[in-house]
C-alpha cells in the first residue's frame, strides 16, 4: 500500500485543533468536501479509536478505498496544513486506517456515533461468540453425545455418560466451555495482529 501523509517528516504538528476552524476553505467548498467524505469515505468506517494527539479510523477495505484515502490526504494538505493525516497498514486484514493528528478528539466534525470505540466492541463480540460456542459444546457433550452412544453401543455401555444429562453439569460444563472459547479466540487475534502477514493492504 502506498502511505501518503500532509505533513513532512520534520513536521510535529500541533494538538487541541478543532478542524472547522482552521480550515481555509470557502463555505461552499467546504460544505461539498463534507459531502464527498461522508459519502466516499465514511460509509467503509469500522470503528473510531483515540490515538496520542488525534483520532484513527479503521475502515473495510473496498476497491479504489486506497486511491480515495489518498486524494483526500493531498486535499486536506491544502486547506488543513497543520494536521497531520495519514494512511497507515491496518493490524487486521482486510482493513486500512486512516490517523489524523494534531487535532482535538471531541472536535464536533470528528464525532460519528455510528462507530464505537474498537476495544469495546471487539471484548463484547468474543463474549457473545464464546457463550454461543460455549453453549453448543456443552449441548453436544451432555445430550447429544450420550444419546447417540446409547444409540451406537448399547444403553448399558453408554450408561455412564447419561449421567452428563443433568442440568447443573450443562450449565457448568457450558461455563468452562465458553471461558476456554474467550482465551482461545483472543490468542488468536494476538497472533493474527502481530503476524508480519496481517497488515492488510494488499
Amino acid at each position: 500500500m502506498h502511505t501518503a501523509t500532509s505533513s513532512r517528516e520534520n513536521d510535529t504538528p500541533s494538538t487541541g485543533l478543532d478542524p472547522l476552524e482552521i480550515c481555509t476553505l470557502p463555505a461552499s467548498d467546504r460544505a461539498s468536501r463534507l459531502a464527498w467524505i461522508r459519502d466516499e469515505i465514511l460509509p467503509h468506517a469500522i470503528s473510531r479509536e483515540r490515538i496520542a494527539g488525534g483520532v484513527a479510523l479503521e475502515l473495510r477495505d473496498a476497491p479504489g478505498l486506497a486511491a480515495k484515502l489518498n486524494r483526500l490526504i493531498e486535499l486536506e494538505a491544502e486547506c488543513c496544513s497543520s494536521i497531520g493525516f495519514a494512511q497507515r497498514p491496518s493490524s487486521v486484514q482486510g482493513q486500512r486506517r486512516l490517523e489524523v493528528q494534531g487535532v482535538d478528539p471531541n472536535a464536533p466534525i470528528l464525532q460519528f456515533p455510528a462507530l464505537s470505540e474498537p476495544k469495546k466492541r471487539g471484548v463484547g463480540r468474543r463474549i457473545g461468540r464464546a457463550a454461543g460456542l460455549g453453549t453448543l459444546l456443552s449441548l453436544f457433550v451432555c445430550c447429544v453425545l450420550p444419546i447417540g452412544a446409547a444409540a451406537i453401543l448399547g444403553a448399558s455401555v453408554a450408561a455412564p455418560l447419561a449421567s452428563l444429562d443433568q442440568p447443573w453439569v450443562i450449565a457448568g460444563s457450558g461455563l468452562l466451555f465458553a471461558a476456554a472459547a474467550f482465551i482461545w479466540q483472543g490468542r488468536r487475534t494476538e497472533k493474527r495482529t502481530t503476524s508480519p502477514d496481517a497488515c492488510g493492504c494488499d
